[in-house]
């Protein structure tokens, strides 16, 4: 029997609960000037020259900055060789790092354009833009719910304003698609093709798309992948694509021997290597966690979940696709909540809601923290840091699902009916 794709009616949320903390406009402005006042602060510091003996902060975005730079000079190719990338980087940075360069060839050509500008300003402009239009994006699909997002999220945000990385880019991405989908336009499918900088953080959507059945939306999104394609060839030549998965292998090669830092890992594979897990075996977890989370989210589909449960449902579900997820792509949980935050809040207590804002900082922060923790303080095995995030994002995960199959009235929580102005989320 067939299953007829699923209605897409107002995507706003069945229920408004009262107002509180996640709805407090000071509490936004708060955060968001703290976060502008650090972003200011490293710009500064990765531009400013480091004194001779000093100990420079190296962070992603000087690897984005070196492959781009590489790209300038016409050896982008050389980006995807560990060795000439690591030259590179100690050339820039005085210092000996392990920062692979696997990005496919159209984000390469993307950060050649930010290398044009000097290391501060590149970094400046990124971070400070990409959080501009992933706020921005929150808001629409939030609405007034949005200091609740943001706080929910701190940890993250931090996270990807120090280091400079992309997970604001595609969490704005996803959370554009999301919109789209949810208003029926086939112009999601620009979002979704451009993805193609991060292919495995959008399988959730293109799953999405495809049991919609939106077949104008996968279009478009093919044809932007392939003229993102056509960019990266025309720009770089054709062999980059040998030298790019050529560093795919490597760097596969380089997971096998643990010499990512996987306690920022948010994938099975991370977490069961470090407990001891032999690659194959962990490569096998992997790949079911994958299957489990696409297939649950097929189900969630098949059973109609409301929209906005089904659209956070892929954003959960993808994070745990490829075993290279990092930290920072908990982005894409943002764009999660900001879709289920209101009826989330409908169905939880105060106490409960404490609780779950708690684990989802130590889920989504325990990685950071790790970083900074001395020598031996971390969880460890066999000295190395305990890769954590999986199973603490599962477990946040999991309590949210069973908090959302509560009925209102299970919850004993009074919650009006959606008002003019909460039809306004999204709007």
């Amino acid at each position: 029997m067939r299953h007829t794709p699923m209605p897409v009616p107002d995507p706003t949320p069945t229920h408004v609960p009262p107002r509180g903390l996640a709805t407090r406009p000071w509490l936004l402005k708060g955060v968001l000037t703290l976060i502008a006042m650090l972003l200011v602060f490293a710009a500064i510091s990765y531009q400013r020259p480091v004194a001779e003996g000093g100990n420079p902060a190296v962070v992603d975005f000087h690897a984005f900055h070196v492959a781009g730079t590489l790209g300038l000079q016409g050896r982008a190719a050389d980006g995807y060789d560990a060795r000439k990338m690591a030259r590179a980087q100690k050339a820039a940075t005085g210092v000996k790092v392990f920062m692979p360069w696997t990005y496919p060839p159209p984000f390469t050509l993307f950060v050649t354009g930010l290398a044009a500008l000097p290391l501060g300003l590149a970094y400046g402009l990124f971070t400070g833009l990409t959080l501009a239009l992933y706020v921005t994006v929150l808001r629409r699909i939030a609405g007034p719910f949005l200091p609740g997002v943001i706080l929910a999220m701190i940890p993250i945000i931090v996270l990807t304003v120090m280091t400079g990385q992309n997970g604001f880019l595609t969490g704005a991405l996803t959370g554009w698609f999301l919109l789209a989908l949810l208003a029926q336009r086939s112009g999601a499918g620009v979002p979704l093709g451009l993805m193609v900088i991060k292919p495995h953080l959008a399988a959730g959507l293109a799953l999405l798309a495809l049991t919609h059945r939106r077949w104008q939306t996968v279009a478009i999104a093919a044809v932007t992948v392939a003229a993102a394609l056509l960019a990266a060839t025309i720009a770089f030549g054709p062999s980059i694509w040998i030298a790019f998965i050529d560093g795919v292998r490597e760097s596969g090669m380089f997971l096998s021997e643990g010499r990512y830092p996987m306690y920022r890992m948010i994938s099975p594979y991370a977490s069961a290597f470090r407990f001891g897990a032999e690659p194959g075996l962990a490569f096998a977890i992997q790949g079911a966690g994958a299957v489990i989370a696409l297939g649950l989210l097929l189900i969630g589909w098949y059973r109609a979940l409301p929209p906005r449960w089904l659209a956070a449902s892929a954003c959960a579900a993808t994070v745990f696709v490829s075993p290279y997820a990092y930290d920072y792509d908990l982005c894409l949980l943002g764009v999660a909540l900001a879709l289920i935050l209101p009826d989330l809040l409908a169905r939880t207590r105060p106490w409960e809601q404490a609780a779950l804002l708690v684990l989802c900082w130590v889920a989504t922060g325990y990685g950071f923290v790790a970083s900074y923790l001395p020598d031996g303080s971390a969880p460890a095995m066999n000295g190395q840091t305990l890769a954590l995030m999986a199973p603490l994002v599962v477990a946040l995960i999991a309590w949210v699902a069973v908090a959302m199959r509560r009925s209102i009235a299970d919850a004993g929580i009074p919650a009006p009916s959606v008002d003019k102005q909460s039809r306004l989320l999204v709007s």
